[in-house]
């Protein structure tokens, strides 16, 4: 099991001092355009890729392109096709797709070999309720509940079943207010149509959400031994996550803990190394030169690679951003272990899914997100071959 007793204060504390290099002249030619991927517009992944690549755009002969996505599968798929070079994944969103769960089981963006390029944010996730609302903790949920749920993305559906299973509850036990997108699943609390969701502190929905008359609370997360059980069946669900103190985000939120995750920008395995070597590279040398430009832009610095890696990464890095952390005398032996773990497990599960595809087109199935018989037939599958836990449990158990 990972070792996950660290502090994200530590490594965000001293990213100026790591993220900070002598600036030296750029002799890479840069592509004419790239495009990067971010989530739809009003996150703070949208607004943080819109500060660096107007910078970046600003200062090079490339033009790099942000292009946000409607939901979470969008992002694989659109990075897995080539329509777009980089894309924001969290742990729980990779996982998620290399177990091609909900809408990413699909031809085209199921699993995939990408790896991690640069850091994007150390994001809080938790639950937001109404300033006058009654909920005050985990356990105040119960039947008739009014919980919204955003099927854009799954691990916003992720992060609902987990705070019912807290409490020994489905989707059936309580009320369930669906919305469309990640923004409407905040505005449906604080309008009173549902009375909890699950969002971050760091979105604008957020700040807007504060700013209301009724004001927003946030629950805090429950520390494990009040409750072993009820914590277990949560965390079985919310993986990839890291328990902290809350240090960014709307003001309701700070000190509160919450769980967080490391969302990073993922290109394809085969992205070229001399590119990905140095975009991380301009983005640690201009570090300076952007991270004021968005409220949590010193996020993306490579203090937060490092605290990433120390935790005992979970998704494997691309080839060029570990020889730019070489040079910078940054990897270590214990990294590069872990990483050989990480690309086998990756490497494994793309060749199941193909050869599962394959085995269920010849049986006519329809590789659909819709298409029950699919999801029974990878099942079967991944169990035909040994595979007995979900893809998180297995990057965990390393």
């Amino acid at each position: 099991m990972l070792k996950q007793s660290w502090s994200i204060l530590t490594g965000l504390a001293v990213a100026a001092g790591l993220a900070v290099a002598p600036a030296q002249a750029q002799d890479y030619e840069w592509p004419d355009f790239f495009t990067v991927i971010t989530p739809i517009v009003g996150t703070a992944n949208h607004s943080l890729g819109v500060a660096w690549t107007s910078e970046f755009s600003a200062q090079t002969q490339s033009r790099a392109r942000v292009l946000p996505a409607p939901n979470g599968y969008s992002r694989a798929q659109w990075l897995a096709t080539g329509e777009g070079d980089i894309a924001m994944l969290q742990a729980s969103d990779y996982f998620d797709q290399m177990d091609a769960v909900e809408g990413f089981a699909v031809d085209a963006g199921g699993p995939t070999d990408t790896r991690v390029a640069v850091m994007n944010m150390v994001t809080p996730w938790s639950y937001i309720v109404r300033g006058d609302s009654d909920i005050q903790s985990f356990t105040d949920i119960g039947a008739g509940t009014r919980v919204a749920l955003a099927s854009s993305s799954s691990f916003l559906m992720s992060g609902v079943d987990a705070l019912l299973a807290y409490n020994g509850l489905t989707r059936d036990d309580v009320e369930i207010v669906e919305v469309g997108n990640y923004g409407a699943n905040t505005k449906v609390v604080t309008e009173g149509r549902a009375d909890v969701a699950f969002t971050s502190p760091l979105s604008g929905t957020s700040y807007e959400a504060e700013a209301n008359p009724n004001g927003i609370r946030w629950l805090a997360l429950p520390r494990r031994d009040a409750d072993p059980e009820a914590f277990d069946r949560y965390r079985a669900i919310m993986s990839g996550y890291v328990p902290a103190s809350t240090v960014s985000g709307v003001e309701t939120a700070l000190g509160l803990y919450m769980d967080h995750a490391y969302q990073a920008n993922h290109v394809r395995a085969d992205a070229d190394p001399d590119f990905v070597y140095n975009l991380q590279k301009w983005l640690d040398e201009h570090y300076e030169d952007f991270k004021d430009d968005f409220t949590h832009a010193p996020m993306m610095s490579i203090a937060s690679m490092v605290s990433f890696l120390d935790a005992g990464h979970l998704q494997p890095l691309h080839e060029g951003t570990i020889k730019y952390l070489s040079e910078q005398g940054l990897w270590k032996d214990a990294y590069q272990a872990r990483q050989d773990k990480l690309v086998a497990l990756a490497g494994d599960r793309v060749a199941l899914y193909n050869a599962a595809m394959e085995a269920a087109k010849a049986d006519g199935i329809d590789i659909s997100p819709e298409n029950e018989a699919w999801h029974a037939f990878w099942d079967d599958y991944k169990a035909a071959n040994g595979v007995t836990m979900s893809y998180g449990e297995m990057v965990m158990a390393d």
